[in-house]
């Protein structure tokens, strides 16, 4: 599996505000929607792949009845 870093590839930094002392962070939003839509995808891929399986399984458990 491919590592990756999330902190960079969204973007995602803190600013710490030196007038009121808060910290403010940051996120690319279009990003994490890039990153959400992919893995959509790839779950969609893994059920596909996982009914397909699944159909041929029964059409061997229906063969050796």
């Amino acid at each position: 599996m491919t590592e990756r870093n999330f902190t960079q590839e969204l973007q995602h930094w803190t600013y710490n505000d030196p007038e009121f002392g808060d910290d403010i962070e940051h996120l690319d939003y279009s990003a994490l929607i890039g990153v959400i839509t992919e893995l959509c995808d790839r779950i969609e891929k893994l059920e596909k792949v996982n009914k397909e399986k699944l159909s041929l399984l029964n059409l061997v458990e229906k063969k050796n009845d």
